[in-house]
């Protein structure tokens, strides 16, 4: 399965950050998803910035995957994430200028 995220669906408009009411399943989905956005973007510029590796969350013939998710940054500012374990894949969009968009502010000029 590929999962096709838009980040923006996932936040709350009023405060920015995941809302707080989503029932358990849904928000750790929401969770696993943002920490692929902080890992992507923290690494985003060749710079590792000590971001821990992120576990698949997949759980074939019901025991955890021992995958890592792998993720990049595209030029179109997609990103695209595989575990190359079990083939859990995705691409996940509207991330920037969210509150796990880790990637250095540019100065205004």
């Amino acid at each position: 399965m590929t999962w096709v995220t838009d980040l923006s669906h996932f936040i709350d408009a009023r405060t920015g950050h995941l809302p707080t009411n989503v029932p358990g399943p849904a928000r750790r989905l929401m969770e696993h998803m943002t920490r692929i956005v902080a890992a992507a973007t923290a690494t985003a510029d060749g710079h590792d910035h000590a971001i821990d590796p992120i576990k698949c969350r997949r759980r074939p013939g019901h025991r955890a995957c021992p995958g890592v998710i792998e993720h990049q940054v595209w030029t179109d500012e997609r990103i695209t994430w595989h575990c190359p374990r079990c083939g859990d894949n995705g691409v996940i969009s509207n991330w920037q200028s969210t509150a796990w968009d880790r990637r250095p502010v540019q100065p205004v000029h």
